[in-house]
C-alpha cells in the first residue's frame, strides 16, 4: 500500500521556495537598476530620475542634484571597497579593473578586452561578478538607512493623477535635456504669439521690454518656452481681467534674469485700483519650476495684495565651449558626462570635415582631439585646424594611447592627454587652458514671497491648474 503521506504537500517546504523565489527577482531587478545607474554614472540628469535616487532618499522630495550626486558618490564607494588587496586572488583584482575600466573610466568592452588580454565572455561575466557585488553592498547601506520599504520602482508603473502624470512626462524630458546658448527675445516672442487668443478673450496683454544687451542664456530651447508657457499661464490664471503683464531682463556677474511683472503702472494711469492675484498651487507652477531646475536655473514667484511677479534666473552662454572630436562615439559621450557637472557647451564629432564645421559655427575656446583616426588622422586634423583664423590660438589638447606630446606640440598642439583619460586628468587639462570650471549646480526651487513669509512649492497642493 503507497505511503499517503508523500502525496501530501510540504506546505513548509512550498512558502519557502516561493520566497526564494520572490528575493531572487527582487534581488535580480536591484542588480539591473545598478546596472543601468553603473552605465550612467556620470549623467546627473539620467541619475536624477532613476529609481535607485528615488530608493536612496526614501522617496523624499529635495534638490534632485543633490540626490543624484550622493548616490553617484556611494557606487563610487561600493566599486572602490571591491579594490583588492596585494595578497588577494586574481579573480577578485580582475573584477575590480573591469568593473572600474567600464563605470568609471567608460572604456568599451573591446578596449578591455586588449587592455587585460581577457576574452569578451570573460569580461561579461566579470563585469557581471562586479555589479552584483556592488547591488549587494548598495543594498545593505539601503537596509542600514532604512530606505529599502519597497519593491525597485519601475518605469512602467500604472500613475493616475496629473501630479504623477507630470513627472513622468518631467523625467521624460530632463533626460534628453541639451544646453546651449538661447536668444531671449525669440524665446519669449515665440510663446506670447501662443498665449494671443487666450489674451484677447481677457483682455490681457504683455509687454515684452527685453534690452538688446541681455546676452544669451545656457538653457534648453524646447524646456525653458515650455517652462515660460506654464509661468505666463499661471500668471493668466491667477490675475483678473484686463491685467497687463511686462517681461524684462537684465545681466549680472554671468546670471540673466527674467522678470515677469504685472503692470500696475498702467492701472494708476487708468485711475483703478489692483485686484489681488488669487493665488493657486498646482501641477502647471510646479513643472515650470522642475524645467527650469533641469537647465541650472531658479524659479521665484512673489505674490502679494496688491502685486504679482515672478522672476526666472538662468547661467548666460557665455561659458567655454569645448569641442571633442574622436572617432569613437563612447568616448565622446563619456567625456560628456565627465563635463556635465560644469558650466560649459560641449560638443562633439567623429569626423574631421564635420569638425571644421563646428569650429567655424561653435567658436570654441579648447579642442580635444584624438590622433588615432581613420581616413583623416589626427596630425592632418590639428595642421588643418590651425590654419582656420577662427581656431589660430584655440588650445588644442591631443588625445590619444600613444605617447607622443614632444610632437604634439611641434606640430601645433598645447597638451596632451594619455587614454585611458579619467574625469580628474580631463578636468585639470582643461582648467590649465580654460581656468576655473564653474560647477553647474541648479539653484534652488521655486519659492512663494507673501508678505514676510517664504513658502516652497513643495507645500501640498491647493488647487490644480
Amino acid at each position: 500500500m503507497p505511503d499517503l503521506c508523500q502525496s501530501v504537500p510540504n506546505t513548509d517546504s512550498m512558502t519557502e521556495t516561493l520566497i526564494d523565489s520572490t528575493m531572487e527577482e527582487d534581488s535580480a531587478e536591484f542588480s539591473r537598476a545598478v546596472r543601468s545607474a553603473l552605465s550612467h554614472l556620470y549623467d546627473n540628469a539620467y541619475l536624477q530620475t532613476h529609481p535607485l535616487t528615488v530608493m536612496w532618499t526614501a522617496g523624499s522630495y529635495g534638490d534632485r542634484l543633490s540626490q543624484a550626486q550622493d548616490l553617484r558618490r556611494s557606487l563610487l564607494d561600493c566599486i572602490e571597497r571591491l579594490r583588492p588587496h596585494a595578497t588577494a586572488p586574481g579573480d577578485a583584482a580582475r573584477v575590480y579593473a573591469v568593473l572600474s575600466y567600464r563605470c568609471i573610466n567608460g572604456l568599451t568592452i573591446e578596449e578591455i578586452e586588449q587592455k587585460l588580454g581577457l576574452s569578451r565572455r570573460q569580461v561579461y561575466r566579470e563585469l557581471t561578478k562586479g555589479i552584483n557585488a556592488v547591488a549587494e553592498q548598495l543594498l545593505d547601506l539601503l537596509e542600514a538607512r532604512g530606505a529599502r520599504t519597497q519593491q525597485v520602482p519601475s518605469e512602467t508603473t500604472p500613475v493616475t493623477s496629473r501630479r504623477e502624470l507630470a513627472e513622468v512626462e518631467l523625467e521624460r524630458l530632463t533626460k534628453a535635456v541639451q544646453l546651449d546658448a538661447v536668444l531671449l527675445p525669440t524665446v519669449v516672442e515665440g510663446v506670447c504669439r501662443l498665449l494671443v487668443a487666450r489674451l484677447e478673450q481677457r483682455s490681457m496683454a504683455v509687454d515684452i521690454a527685453l534690452p538688446g544687451s541681455v546676452p544669451p542664456v545656457l538653457a534648453d530651447r524646447t524646456l525653458l518656452r515650455q517652462a515660460l508657457l506654464n509661468l505666463l499661464s499661471y500668471g493668466l490664471d491667477v490675475l483678473p481681467n484686463g491685467a497687463t503683464l511686462q517681461v524684462s531682463a537684465g545681466e549680472a556677474e554671468g546670471v540673466v534674469r527674467v522678470t515677469v511683472r504685472r503692470n500696475l503702472a498702467a492701472i494708476a494711469q487708468s485711475g483703478g485700483h489692483a485686484t489681488p492675484p488669487q493665488r493657486r498651487e498646482g501641477v502647471t507652477l510646479q513643472v515650470a519650476q522642475s524645467l527650469i531646475a533641469a537647465q541650472n536655473g531658479r524659479l521665484v514667484l512673489e505674490e502679494s495684495a496688491d502685486d504679482w511677479s515672478a522672476e526666472i534666473l538662468l547661467p548666460t552662454a557665455q561659458t567655454p565651449t569645448i569641442l571633442l572630436i574622436d572617432d569613437n562615439q563612447a568616448l565622446i559621450d563619456l567625456f560628456q558626462r565627465y563635463l556635465a557637472g560644469h558650466r560649459v557647451v560641449v560638443h562633439g564629432t567623429t569626423s574631421g570635415t564635420a569638425a571644421l564645421r563646428l569650429v567655424r559655427q561653435a567658436a570654441p575656446q579648447a579642442i580635444v582631439l584624438d590622433v588615432m583616426m581613420p581616413h583623416q588622422d589626427g596630425w592632418e586634423i590639428l595642421q588643418a585646424l590651425r590654419q582656420e583664423q577662427a581656431c589660430a590660438t584655440v588650445p588644442i589638447i591631443v588625445c590619444s594611447v600613444l605617447r607622443e606630446h614632444d610632437l604634439a606640440l611641434s606640430l601645433g598642439a598645447n597638451d596632451t592627454l594619455v587614454k585611458p583619460v579619467n574625469q580628474s586628468a580631463l578636468l585639470a587639462v582643461l582648467r590649465r587652458w580654460l581656468g576655473t570650471l564653474h560647477p553647474a549646480e541648479p539653484l534652488p526651487p521655486v519659492w512663494y514671497r507673501e508678505a514676510q513669509a517664504v513658502h516652497s512649492t513643495q507645500t501640498p497642493a491647493r488647487a490644480e491648474s
